[in-house]
């Protein structure tokens, strides 16, 4: 008997709407990770081991209200993990930067990591 669970097409991760979404914003702002990554950078440097994504989303909204004249960088707070996880894959030096956790099993009973 095969076990559905063996072949690769059903194995295969479904990507949430929350992640569709994290998705979409990265290509509608191709800067944000490397801005993302310059302020992590400077946060280490400075001798801060770890640091909260949260944390630099609101140093990126604050920086770009006051680069832009207007309300600044409007990013869903619910990203954080993607982009923590984004960050650390693209850019190897932060690499354990930011704390994540095993993401929860969705319906599929496949597992995020």
């Amino acid at each position: 008997m095969i076990d559905l669970h063996d072949l690769p097409l059903f194995n295969q991760k479904q990507p949430s709407k929350l992640e569709l979404q994290w998705q979409k914003c990265k290509r509608a702002n191709p800067w944000l990770l490397p801005q993302l990554a310059g302020l992590a950078r400077e946060l280490k440097t400075a001798g801060h081991p770890r640091y909260s994504m949260d944390g630099l989303f609101h140093i990126l909204r604050w920086e770009t209200r006051a680069s832009t004249g207007d309300l600044g960088l409007k990013i869903n707070n619910n990203y954080t993990a993607f982009a923590a996880r984004d960050l650390m894959d693209r850019y190897p030096d932060l690499k354990g930067f930011f704390q994540t956790r095993e993401q929860k099993p969705r319906g599929n009973g496949g597992q995020i990591h």
